[in-house]
């Protein structure tokens, strides 16, 4: 999915095992910031392969650049921060 503006989602802090990390929720489901890419054919070709396993991705744009969000289980969040 791609997203025109965080403005649309709430972004949050989260605690997981691998450390607090930049998240936000959209309908219901956690993704964390994966990578920052400069164009959104790089983000697009970024996130194929986590597509291609089913992993719900979406993709942003702030300014001239292209986050890829990764969608997390719940039971990895250990808690809000």
């Amino acid at each position: 999915m791609l997203l025109s503006s965080l403005n649309q989602v709430r972004l949050i802090g989260i605690k997981t095992s691998f450390g607090t990390e930049k998240a936000i929720t959209v309908l219901g489901k956690t993704f964390v910031d994966h990578k920052v890419c400069n164009s959104l054919n790089e983000a697009i070709a970024e996130c194929r392969s986590d597509l291609d396993l089913g992993i719900a991705i979406l993709i942003t744009c702030n300014a001239d650049k292209f986050s890829v969000w990764v969608s997390i289980p719940e039971e990895v969040i250990l808690q809000p921060v």
